[in-house]
């Protein structure tokens, strides 16, 4: 019988850097720069929930 192998799902993790320098966030680099830090890494699906979140941010 055929044994199956437990797959792990790996979501790579980025530098601000580098995705403020990606082609998939080019329009919002001026942002990516205000709302991520330095030393950190980011997975796509955080930076998209960032960008959303502020989006939806109501000016007081």
């Amino acid at each position: 019988m055929a044994t199956k192998k437990a797959e792990t799902i790996v979501n790579p993790s980025f530098s601000k850097t580098q995705l403020v320098k990606s082609n998939r966030f080019n329009t919002e680099s001026d942002l990516l720069n205000a709302l991520l830090r330095d030393n950190k890494l980011y997975t796509i699906s955080e930076v998209e929930k960032k960008i959303l979140d502020f989006k939806k941010g109501k000016v007081k």
